[in-house]
């Protein structure tokens, strides 16, 4: 094992468990969607779909993060798949606050 190999273990191992811990909310986040009596709001219909990518996304990046933290991968794969994991965070609370902002959530007066 290489110096490298040494200094991104441990962050890997963390991202990872991090990935899982935000998976495993997503699925219980969209296992809440919706009111008592079933009905979706326009919000609730879009948050199904969202929640189920993002959360499937986090599960593929737990096995990125054993791939690079057994060390299969160089410097400039993980730069840019920290880079792609960064920017898909940040996607995900742009999407999450354009369609609260946008759609019918279903509160009423």
């Amino acid at each position: 094992m290489n110096a490298f190999q040494k200094r991104i273990l441990p962050t890997a191992i963390y991202l990872g468990l991090i990935s899982m811990f935000l998976s495993a909310y997503f699925f219980y986040e969209r296992s809440m969607i919706g009111f008592p009596d079933g009905h979706l709001t326009s919000l609730d219909r879009a948050f199904l779909w969202l929640y189920l990518i993002v959360g499937i996304q986090h599960i593929l990046n737990v096995c990125l993060f054993i791939y690079f933290g057994l060390g299969y991968g160089s410097r400039l794969k993980w730069v840019f798949f920290l880079l792609f994991y960064a920017g898909s965070i940040f996607l995900y609370f742009g999407v999450d606050w354009f369609l609260r902002t946008n759609l019918d959530h279903g509160v009423g007066g």
